[in-house]
């Protein structure tokens, strides 16, 4: 069965192309966030996009840079596949959002089909200060993005080409149709619709980043005449997160002392290596501070001028 095509984007705008992505059902790049594996998105934020509950626009400099570089990456992918192969390799635009035939709820709008196979091609730019991505790996949230293209498309194959501006560096990658993740994801994705979106009940919020700030932003100040009766769960929760707190402290107690036995080692040494290959540094670091307490006794009308309040939410056990 082919996937069907649900709308042309030839002439959307990014806005147009996004409420249509929320509205019809769950894309590539929810996937990860869904399951819990994406540090940037929690699996409420795609909650509120998909109920129309979201204030803000996805967009983002990441998002349209990606947008803008994305035909500079196709064009790289293809010159290096076809010099790979020995012949012209050439990738198509596919300017609709696809459906999955069987499940609906799944979508997918590709960045490009490659003529000749069953395989289409997955565009990236990154900054990579963490060094996620190397010649034979990149991060897992990916996967499970294109994994999800594959199951819409019915392709046997993807390609996942990334530029890391950074590093200046272009790695791109073949990945094969996975038919055991693909039944998880579509696991995950049915239940996710059907017993969140269609029910119009939020998901637990979880530990991830995500979630910690999208708590912030939602619920931003407290007020004071107001209590929330807690059940006996909740007295639960506390206790967990007390014991997770020790458990914590012993941990970084425990880090602190490796670290400290690595730097005795070190002593005036800044790296230290293993095979011939630096497997740690213990690097000179520069940096100005402001004396911030001086400088408001000595020059309060600059100080008052050139700071600003930040308020925040602080949370007490």
């Amino acid at each position: 069965m082919q996937a069907k095509k649900l709308f042309n984007t030839k002439n959307m705008t990014d806005q147009e192309w996004l409420e249509k992505r929320n509205s019809l059902g769950i894309g590539g790049s929810d996937v990860s966030a869904i399951t819990g594996i994406n540090p940037f998105k929690s699996a409420v934020e795609v909650w509120l996009d998909k109920t129309g509950r979201s204030n803000e626009k996805e967009d983002n400099n990441a998002m349209y840079w990606g947008r803008e570089l994305e035909d500079k990456v196709a064009d790289e992918f293809a010159k290096r596949r076809s010099r790979e192969l020995d012949q012209e390799v050439k990738v198509w635009k596919e300017n609709h959002i696809l459906q999955h035939p069987k499940y609906e709820f799944m979508i997918a709008d590709i960045d490009r089909r490659v003529v000749g196979e069953k395989a289409l091609l997955e565009c990236k730019t990154t900054v990579d200060f963490n060094k996620l991505w190397s010649e034979k790996e990149f991060p897992d949230m990916y996967m499970l993005q294109v994994q999800h293209y594959l199951a819409v498309t019915g392709y046997k194959k993807a390609y996942l080409a990334v530029l890391i501006m950074n590093r200046r560096k272009f790695y791109y990658y073949t990945i094969k149709r996975d038919e055991e993740l693909i039944d998880l994801i579509i696991e995950n994705e049915k239940d996710f619709w059907n017993n969140y979106v269609k029910k119009d009940v939020p998901p637990e919020v979880d530990g991830s980043k995500a979630s910690s700030r999208l708590l912030k932003r939602m619920y931003p100040d407290a007020d004071s005449s107001k209590k929330i009766d807690f059940e006996k769960e909740d007295l639960d929760l506390i206790e967990k997160r007390n014991e997770y707190h020790e458990i914590e402290k012993k941990y970084k107690k425990k880090r602190k002392k490796c670290e400290n036995k690595i730097k005795n080692k070190l002593q005036e040494a800044e790296a230290g290596v293993y095979q011939g290959e630096e497997v740690v540094k213990w690097k000179n670091i520069s940096s100005r501070r402001v004396k911030t307490k001086k400088f408001r006794e000595d020059h309060p009308e600059l100080y008052n001028e050139y700071s600003y309040q930040s308020n925040y939410r602080r949370l007490y056990i």
